[in-house]
């Protein structure tokens, strides 16, 4: 079997999300069809849903508190031992491309300021700027938190924040202080397996909305938000904190390298029964028996194999 799998984060779907990553997948597949490498195939994948502006992750990913800047992590990696990753890198377009061009040198993870100095010699594209999409998102959940909007029982601070942090930025809370999680978890990712045997993941996202400038989250953390290795691959998406906390990917990687689960029922298993309801996750993985996905919210996913 040869293939691959694209989602489109967790926390919430659409239309336009499941085409995109049913087009994905596509792009994927046909590199795969054709002879070429997993890593190819993923990285064209991830390519398209960062360039399409539809997903938090690339052009289309969201802002952090301070209501301006755009920080991004990237990941990808294959089976043979190739890895590369970025994290909170503003200015580039593509950070999965980023991540591809680090894993040719001899550093493999780079943060902030000097991934974007890298970026720029390496003579990637810049950002465009953010979309008209990240401007509204970013204004509602600014609204929501300073109590525009009032049907609900939601009040002030985003995870680890107290009412004081969140005045330095502009946002003025009311209420009692219950917790509120920021939606913004609809990143990217896929995984890929070729003709050869090889598996590859790429991993790419914007953060979670209003989030503290230089946050990184779960996509380039080995363990929680991806695992790889000679029995395939997993990767995370959803609430980046709790996935970390919890090690969301090696657990469903342990349950098919160790335990002999499908894809599937591990990606169940964990999403389901693992994390708790009021926390969005969502897995997908890879042997070379299968695919699984499974989500304890909506998530958009495609895949598509072959023998």
């Amino acid at each position: 079997m040869y293939g691959i799998i694209v989602h489109g984060g967790a926390g919430g779907t659409s239309p336009l999300a499941e085409e995109g990553c049913r087009r994905a997948a596509e792009i994927g597949m046909d590199i795969l069809r054709r002879g070429g490498s997993s890593l190819d195939a993923v990285i064209a994948a991830v390519r398209f849903l960062e360039d399409s502006g539809d997903f938090n992750a690339g052009t289309g990913s969201v802002l952090r508190a301070d209501g301006k800047t755009i920080e991004m992590d990237a990941v990808v990696a294959n089976s043979s031992g190739m890895y590369g990753a970025v994290a909170a890198v503003r200015d580039i377009k593509n950070p999965v491309l980023l991540a591809l061009a680090l894993s040719a040198t001899t550093t493999r993870f780079l943060v902030g300021d000097g991934a974007r100095a890298f970026a720029r010699q390496m003579g990637l594209e810049d950002h465009p700027g953010p979309t008209p999409r990240a401007l509204e998102r970013a204004a509602q959940l600014r609204a929501l938190l300073m109590g525009a909007y009032r049907g609900g029982t939601l009040s002030t601070v985003a995870p680890g924040w107290d009412p004081v942090e969140l005045q330095q930025y502009g946002i003025i809370p009311e209420g009692d202080g219950a917790l509120f999680y920021a939606r913004d978890c609809d990143t990217v990712g896929a995984i890929g397996l070729d003709r050869q045997g090889v598996f590859a993941i790429a991993g790419s996202t914007g953060g979670s909305g209003l989030m503290r400038l230089g946050r990184v989250g779960d996509v380039t953390a080995d363990g929680a938000g991806h695992r790889l290795g000679s029995f395939g691959g997993v990767l995370a998406t959803g609430v980046g904190e709790a996935i970390m906390a919890r090690r969301g990917a090696e657990q469903v990687a342990r349950l098919i390298e160790e335990m002999g689960f499908a894809p599937q029922d591990a990606c169940a298993h964990v999403a389901l029964k693992v994390f708790p309801p009021e926390t969005d996750v969502g897995f997908i993985a890879m042997n070379r028996n299968g695919v699984g996905h499974n989500a304890n919210c909506p998530m958009s996913f495609h895949y598509m194999t072959d023998e």
